[in-house]
């Protein structure tokens, strides 16, 4: 594992529906494709095995920029989040999560009446009509 916070990035994905559709790239394969298969797939470094965000790109830890996707367990503290409104009037929790593996990753909460700081959250999976499927999380304990 991880201190606290390594491995987040400039560029964390924040999965939004009042975003439209999301769509790959090609540098997040991986990660959509184990979201259609209800599985959270993230980077990490096999030479000192460290665990990064989906977006990460190197390991500022030994140096590589050669990372490998590895299946995170999908279990997470929240460490904070905000509510996004759009002009439509439809608003959208987002959220600063950890990882149980270490990472930190921007994502979309569900189903959470009472965020607070450490509360347990595990990743569940939303499969759209259009564009890739996306992890979302929800407190652990539903």
């Amino acid at each position: 594992m991880t201190e606290r916070g390594e491995g987040i990035r400039e560029r964390a994905p924040v999965v939004t529906p009042a975003a439209g559709p999301i769509r790959r790239d090609g540098r997040g394969d991986p990660f959509f494709d184990g979201a259609a298969e209800d599985r959270l797939v993230v980077r990490c470094c096999a030479s000192c095995e460290r665990w990064f965000a989906p977006d990460a790109t190197g390991c500022p830890g030994c140096g590589t920029d050669d990372l490998s996707w590895a299946e995170a367990s999908g279990e997470a503290v929240l460490i904070s989040w905000a509510v996004a409104h759009s002009r439509t009037g439809e608003t959208a929790p987002l959220a600063l999560v950890e990882l149980a593996e270490g990472p930190w990753m921007y994502t979309r909460l569900e189903a959470v009446e009472a965020p607070r700081e450490g509360l347990p959250l595990r990743a569940r999976f939303v499969h759209p009509d259009e564009g890739e499927s996306y992890p979302v999380f929800e407190e652990r304990d539903r």
